[in-house]
């Protein structure tokens, strides 16, 4: 299901709430496989050390699989939104 989010001026398009490791992935990269998507975002923070810092300073942990809302924030704060 496809989430429409009705565009207001000065307000994030992007909902800020906990996603799925894959969900997330696929929302950064929606012509990708989900496997893949995840794999991608993966890579994304492991190779950024500030957001990898940054997340584990929200209470992530490598292995985990669902992002806290706060988590979220942090990576679309370093990455833009999807």
């Amino acid at each position: 299901a496809v989430m429409k989010t009705i565009d207001y001026p000065g307000e994030e398009k992007f909902p800020i709430k906990s996603y799925g490791f894959t969900e997330l992935g696929l929302l950064y990269n929606p012509d990708l496989q989900p496997g893949s998507a995840a794999q991608s975002l993966k890579r994304w923070i492991y190779h950024n050390p500030q957001l990898t810092a940054a997340l584990m300073e929200a209470g992530w942990c490598k292995g985990q699989r669902k992002f806290t809302p706060l988590q979220v924030q942090q990576i679309v704060c370093f990455l833009g939104e999807p």
